[in-house]
């Protein structure tokens, strides 16, 4: 199953306008783009990814697809270099959670997007705990500081 909706890709640049990225999380986002945008050629936001299959067979082609939305896992960001895309979480401070997103959210984009060459997961961060630190290294996530 492709994404809910398709990936739209555009160019990394500061816009204000991040498709249902959460406002505490624009502020690091656009920090990120100003320090590191230029490293990337593309960059997609909302990608929503699996979600339950409805049951009813009244709903529309849009009602499923916004059933699926609602149920789906959403990256914040992917980012493209070349052919290889990064699954990126955006937060404030990375905690375990942000950890689990970065690991699980490439996985399921490789299950989902099997045409997308899937680099790995990635966190974009303006606060990184040493523990975190730690097991993003330990497990291969990469982590951007700003």
């Amino acid at each position: 199953m492709p994404a809910v909706y398709a990936i739209t890709w555009e160019p990394p640049a500061v816009t204000g306008r991040y498709r249902h990225m959460q406002r505490r999380d624009v502020a690091v986002w656009e920090r990120f783009l100003t320090a590191h945008g230029a490293e990337w050629d593309m960059v997609a936001y909302d990608v929503a990814l699996g979600g339950a299959e409805p049951i009813g067979e009244e709903l529309t082609a849009q009602d499923r697809a916004g059933w699926k939305y609602n149920t789906a896992l959403k990256i914040d960001a992917l980012l493209r270099t070349g052919e290889d895309v990064w699954a990126i979480e955006v937060r404030p401070a990375a905690w375990t959670s942000a950890i689990g997103a970065a690991l699980c959210y490439p996985r399921i984009l490789e299950r989902e997007e099997p045409d997308l060459i899937v680099a790995g997961g990635g966190i974009v961060c303006e606060h990184l705990p040493p523990d975190i630190a730690w097991l993003a290294e330990q497990l291969a996530v990469r982590v951007w500081v700003v």
